[in-house]
């Protein structure tokens, strides 16, 4: 069920007088009477409960369109298998089926190549890495920004 953005703001306003409130008091304070006076904590519950049922739903909906794909390669297989056997067209109510031969390029030697056929890209894994142990011309570290994790049972 969706949350409602004017109770989310409700909670969340409230939280801000709480938190003002009881300035210099510990955190498990603080996070007990967020708890105990408003709502925050189970929109929160709600909100993660419908942030795990969505990622599950891209992960079936991945996968489903990783089969998907693969009935749909071999049965382009089989069809290419057939017209090999018919002939090179083949004109049917849905669609017209044609075999033609094309090239593409094979690279045999990469090194070979002239520059600009080839692309490079940075490696920011490898980048960031060497900035955890010093300075690296052309590159710096951006400063924090936060990132939410979410464990799930």
């Amino acid at each position: 069920m969706p949350i409602n953005p004017s109770a989310l703001e409700r909670a969340m306003s409230a939280v801000g007088r709480l938190k003002a409130d009881l300035a210099g008091y510990e955190d498990d304070v603080i996070l007990a009477s967020i708890e105990s006076e408003t709502n925050a904590l189970e929109l929160m519950d709600r909100i993660i409960e419908t942030v795990a049922a969505d990622e599950a739903l891209v992960e079936n909906g991945k996968a489903r369109l990783k089969r998907i794909e693969a009935r749909a390669d071999r049965h382009r297989a089989i069809l290419k298998a057939m017209m090999e056997e018919i002939g090179d067209k083949l004109e049917r109510p849905l669609a017209t089926l044609s075999v033609s031969y094309r090239t593409k390029p094979i690279v045999t030697d990469a090194s070979a190549l002239p520059t600009g056929l080839l692309r490079t890209a940075p490696d920011m894994h490898a980048i960031a890495k060497a900035l955890k142990d010093g300075p690296v011309a052309g590159a710096e570290l951006s400063n924090p920004a936060p990132v939410l994790t979410i464990r799930t049972a």
